[in-house]
Protein backbone atom coordinates (compact mmCIF):
# COMPACT_ATOMS: atom_id res chain seq x y z
CA UNK A 1 0.00 0.00 0.00
CA UNK A 2 1.74 3.41 -0.82
CA UNK A 3 0.48 6.82 0.21
CA UNK A 4 1.65 9.16 -2.14
CA UNK A 5 1.90 13.38 -1.61
CA UNK A 6 3.88 16.23 -3.48
CA UNK A 7 7.46 15.07 -2.68
CA UNK A 8 6.75 12.48 -0.40
CA UNK A 9 5.73 8.63 -0.82
CA UNK A 10 4.58 6.49 2.16
CA UNK A 11 4.61 2.56 1.86
CA UNK A 12 2.95 0.65 4.86
CA UNK A 13 3.73 -3.09 4.76
CA UNK A 14 1.45 -5.27 6.98
CA UNK A 15 4.17 -8.04 8.18
CA UNK A 16 1.77 -9.42 11.19
CA UNK A 17 1.34 -12.80 11.40
CA UNK A 18 -1.96 -14.59 13.01
CA UNK A 19 -3.29 -18.59 13.25
CA UNK A 20 -6.57 -19.17 11.61
CA UNK A 21 -9.97 -18.58 13.81
CA UNK A 22 -11.27 -22.09 14.78
CA UNK A 23 -14.45 -22.74 12.87
CA UNK A 24 -17.17 -22.23 15.16
CA UNK A 25 -18.79 -25.07 17.09
CA UNK A 26 -22.00 -26.83 15.50
CA UNK A 27 -24.94 -26.82 18.38
CA UNK A 28 -27.38 -30.16 18.21
CA UNK A 29 -30.89 -28.81 19.06
CA UNK A 30 -33.57 -31.64 20.10
CA UNK A 31 -36.96 -30.81 19.65
CA UNK A 32 -40.71 -32.00 20.09
CA UNK A 33 -43.64 -31.31 17.80
CA UNK A 34 -46.73 -32.83 16.30
CA UNK A 35 -46.15 -35.84 14.38
CA UNK A 36 -46.81 -35.75 10.20
CA UNK A 37 -47.02 -31.37 10.31
CA UNK A 38 -47.46 -30.15 6.39
CA UNK A 39 -44.78 -28.63 5.54
CA UNK A 40 -43.96 -24.85 5.02
CA UNK A 41 -44.78 -24.84 1.23
CA UNK A 42 -48.26 -25.28 2.36
CA UNK A 43 -48.10 -29.50 0.63
CA UNK A 44 -46.79 -32.64 1.56
CA UNK A 45 -45.65 -34.00 5.42
CA UNK A 46 -42.49 -31.98 6.58
CA UNK A 47 -39.97 -35.75 6.23
CA UNK A 48 -38.59 -34.52 9.63
CA UNK A 49 -42.19 -34.98 11.50
CA UNK A 50 -42.47 -38.85 10.38
CA UNK A 51 -42.14 -41.67 12.49
CA UNK A 52 -39.81 -43.14 10.63
CA UNK A 53 -37.53 -40.35 11.04
CA UNK A 54 -37.63 -39.77 14.61
CA UNK A 55 -34.19 -39.82 16.16
CA UNK A 56 -32.61 -39.31 13.25
CA UNK A 57 -29.52 -36.02 13.23
CA UNK A 58 -30.90 -33.16 10.09
CA UNK A 59 -28.16 -30.38 9.08
CA UNK A 60 -29.71 -27.98 8.76
CA UNK A 61 -28.41 -24.94 6.90
CA UNK A 62 -31.08 -21.95 6.96
CA UNK A 63 -34.77 -21.31 7.95
CA UNK A 64 -36.14 -22.45 5.07
CA UNK A 65 -34.56 -25.77 5.51
CA UNK A 66 -36.03 -26.09 8.35
CA UNK A 67 -39.33 -24.69 8.09
CA UNK A 68 -39.59 -27.33 4.95
CA UNK A 69 -37.90 -30.07 7.44
CA UNK A 70 -40.17 -29.68 10.66
CA UNK A 71 -42.61 -27.07 9.73
CA UNK A 72 -43.23 -23.47 11.12
CA UNK A 73 -43.09 -23.43 14.48
CA UNK A 74 -46.38 -23.81 16.07
CA UNK A 75 -48.04 -21.75 19.09
CA UNK A 76 -50.76 -22.89 20.69
CA UNK A 77 -53.97 -20.13 21.47
CA UNK A 78 -57.22 -20.30 23.49
CA UNK A 79 -60.52 -19.69 22.46
CA UNK A 80 -60.33 -15.94 22.18
CA UNK A 81 -56.94 -16.22 20.50
CA UNK A 82 -54.76 -15.10 23.37
CA UNK A 83 -51.43 -17.28 23.43
CA UNK A 84 -51.23 -20.30 26.13
CA UNK A 85 -47.93 -19.15 27.64
CA UNK A 86 -46.37 -22.51 28.91
CA UNK A 87 -48.17 -24.74 27.18
CA UNK A 88 -47.36 -28.12 26.43
CA UNK A 89 -47.95 -27.77 22.85
CA UNK A 90 -45.67 -24.56 22.21
CA UNK A 91 -42.49 -25.73 20.02
CA UNK A 92 -40.21 -23.86 22.03
CA UNK A 93 -37.27 -26.12 20.64
CA UNK A 94 -37.87 -25.91 17.10
CA UNK A 95 -38.49 -21.52 17.62
CA UNK A 96 -34.93 -21.98 18.95
CA UNK A 97 -33.69 -23.48 16.03
CA UNK A 98 -35.45 -21.36 13.68
CA UNK A 99 -34.02 -18.37 15.94
CA UNK A 100 -30.66 -19.53 15.89
CA UNK A 101 -30.12 -20.19 12.24
CA UNK A 102 -31.37 -16.77 11.26
CA UNK A 103 -27.86 -15.60 12.74
CA UNK A 104 -25.91 -18.97 11.71
CA UNK A 105 -26.00 -21.59 8.78
CA UNK A 106 -25.20 -24.64 10.09
CA UNK A 107 -27.21 -26.64 12.61
CA UNK A 108 -27.54 -30.24 14.12
CA UNK A 109 -31.45 -30.52 14.47
CA UNK A 110 -32.79 -33.94 16.25
CA UNK A 111 -36.97 -34.46 16.59
CA UNK A 112 -37.74 -36.54 19.92
CA UNK A 113 -39.98 -39.80 18.72
CA UNK A 114 -43.06 -37.99 21.04
CA UNK A 115 -45.83 -36.85 19.21
CA UNK A 116 -46.76 -33.89 21.03
CA UNK A 117 -50.15 -33.75 18.70
CA UNK A 118 -51.49 -36.81 21.06
CA UNK A 119 -51.51 -34.14 24.01
CA UNK A 120 -54.38 -32.58 22.14
CA UNK A 121 -58.01 -33.09 23.98
CA UNK A 122 -60.19 -35.15 21.75
CA UNK A 123 -63.96 -35.00 21.95
CA UNK A 124 -64.59 -37.92 20.16
CA UNK A 125 -64.80 -41.17 23.11
CA UNK A 126 -62.25 -43.44 22.02
CA UNK A 127 -64.60 -47.05 20.99
CA UNK A 128 -62.02 -49.59 19.32
CA UNK A 129 -59.47 -51.32 20.70
CA UNK A 130 -56.56 -49.64 21.64
CA UNK A 131 -53.31 -49.89 19.71
CA UNK A 132 -50.21 -52.33 20.67
CA UNK A 133 -48.61 -50.48 23.55
CA UNK A 134 -51.14 -47.95 24.32
CA UNK A 135 -52.96 -47.79 27.27
CA UNK A 136 -56.49 -46.54 28.03
CA UNK A 137 -58.38 -47.92 31.30
CA UNK A 138 -55.61 -50.58 32.49
CA UNK A 139 -58.02 -52.35 34.82
CA UNK A 140 -54.76 -55.26 35.69
CA UNK A 141 -52.93 -52.39 37.76
CA UNK A 142 -55.32 -50.00 39.02
CA UNK A 143 -57.20 -50.32 42.45
CA UNK A 144 -60.45 -49.98 42.60
CA UNK A 145 -62.40 -49.55 45.85
CA UNK A 146 -66.05 -48.37 46.96
CA UNK A 147 -66.22 -47.08 50.57
CA UNK A 148 -69.73 -47.95 52.33
CA UNK A 149 -70.58 -45.24 55.37
CA UNK A 150 -71.75 -47.42 58.33
CA UNK A 151 -74.60 -44.91 58.80
CA UNK A 152 -73.78 -43.52 62.49
CA UNK A 153 -74.04 -40.11 63.25
CA UNK A 154 -70.64 -38.32 63.74
CA UNK A 155 -71.42 -37.91 67.71
CA UNK A 156 -71.90 -41.87 68.08
CA UNK A 157 -69.19 -43.10 70.49
CA UNK A 158 -66.83 -44.71 67.83
CA UNK A 159 -67.87 -42.15 65.19
CA UNK A 160 -68.55 -42.74 61.52
CA UNK A 161 -66.66 -45.11 59.61
CA UNK A 162 -66.08 -46.22 56.04
CA UNK A 163 -65.24 -49.70 54.91
CA UNK A 164 -63.80 -50.41 51.77
CA UNK A 165 -65.02 -52.85 49.00
CA UNK A 166 -63.43 -53.89 46.16
CA UNK A 167 -66.24 -54.01 43.51
CA UNK A 168 -65.87 -56.59 40.48
CA UNK A 169 -63.87 -54.97 37.07
CA UNK A 170 -66.32 -56.67 34.23
CA UNK A 171 -63.85 -56.19 30.68
CA UNK A 172 -65.60 -59.14 28.70
CA UNK A 173 -69.09 -58.09 27.39
CA UNK A 174 -69.92 -62.14 27.66
CA UNK A 175 -70.38 -61.34 31.29
CA UNK A 176 -73.36 -58.54 30.93
CA UNK A 177 -77.15 -59.91 29.81
CA UNK A 178 -77.54 -61.15 26.24
CA UNK A 179 -73.39 -60.24 25.48
CA UNK A 180 -74.45 -56.63 24.89
CA UNK A 181 -71.78 -54.64 26.25
CA UNK A 182 -72.50 -51.84 29.18
CA UNK A 183 -75.80 -53.95 29.77
CA UNK A 184 -76.47 -55.17 33.55
CA UNK A 185 -73.88 -57.72 34.74
CA UNK A 186 -75.78 -61.64 34.33
CA UNK A 187 -76.46 -62.87 37.89
CA UNK A 188 -73.97 -65.01 37.80
CA UNK A 189 -71.55 -62.38 38.45
CA UNK A 190 -70.95 -61.10 42.32
CA UNK A 191 -73.48 -61.57 44.85
CA UNK A 192 -76.26 -59.59 46.56
CA UNK A 193 -74.78 -56.62 47.80
CA UNK A 194 -71.74 -56.25 45.81
CA UNK A 195 -69.93 -53.86 43.32
CA UNK A 196 -69.63 -53.81 40.26
CA UNK A 197 -67.73 -51.73 37.78
CA UNK A 198 -69.00 -52.07 33.62
CA UNK A 199 -65.78 -51.60 31.86
CA UNK A 200 -67.07 -53.49 28.33
CA UNK A 201 -66.99 -51.01 25.35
Amino acid sequence: MALVSPGVQVSVIDESFYTPAEPGTVPMIFVASAQDKTSSSGTGTASGTTAANAGKVNLITSQRELAETFGDPTFTKDGNNNPIHGGELNEWGLQAAYSYLGVANRAYVVRAAVDTGELNASATTPAANPPSGTYWLDTANTEWGVFVWNGNASTTTGGQTFTKHDPIVITDKTNCVGGVAGAVPKTSIGAVGDYAINATT
